[in-house]
């Protein structure tokens, strides 16, 4: 069973292939060398969820689609937040600020 632990895994992924290593022709790879690429995918994949849920809230969908959909989103923003040297671990601390108790 898929856990966080795989995100780390997806994370160290993306690092390699940011770092060179892995297959040049490699998804990833094309996606770190074309930033613009990124944020069309980040905007194209948020639509896709969004889609994914107001069809699902209708009864027109499954939630096993939303979460295809939100995978592609989460992918392609580690890219994006790895094309700009932003860890994972940056952004879970900006969330546990913001929701650290008062």
């Amino acid at each position: 069973m898929a856990d966080e632990k795989f995100l780390a895994q997806l994370w160290a992924t993306i690092e390699s292939r940011k770092a060179g290593g892995g297959d040049s022709k490699s998804y990833t790879r094309q996606l770190l060398e074309n930033p613009s690429k990124i944020r069309r995918k980040i905007i194209e994949e948020a639509y896709e969820v969004n889609e994914a849920h107001q069809a699902l809230v209708a009864g027109q969908d499954s939630k096993d689609h939303l979460a295809h959909e939100a995978a592609d989103l989460l992918y392609h923003l580690l890219v994006l937040l790895a094309s700009a040297d932003v860890t994972p671990t940056e952004v879970y601390g900006v969330l546990e600020r913001r929701h650290r108790p008062a």
